[in-house]
């Protein structure tokens, strides 16, 4: 897994490409894996990183449910 305390999105497709990345290399996994990261950054308090985990681990969940919910058209 990328070191999440070094990802500093550019702009949201950096966001997305990034979470796009983790679903690939991790699959569902990816979501337990932020999730710890996240814990683990509140615990050392560590509020910049914390908020750019959040948000990844957000994007990450909200592509997985797209997938499952399959094509939009």
């Amino acid at each position: 897994m990328m070191n999440v305390i070094e990802f500093q999105p550019d702009s949201m497709l950096d966001l997305y490409s990034t979470a796009h990345f983790m679903i690939m290399q991790q699959g569902e996994n990816a979501i337990n894996l932020l999730d710890e990261e996240a814990q683990s950054l509140r615990k050392k308090g560590a509020t910049e990183e914390l908020n750019a985990c959040l948000h990844l681990l957000r994007v990450v969940q909200e592509l997985i449910d797209m997938e499952i919910k399959g094509p939009i058209h």
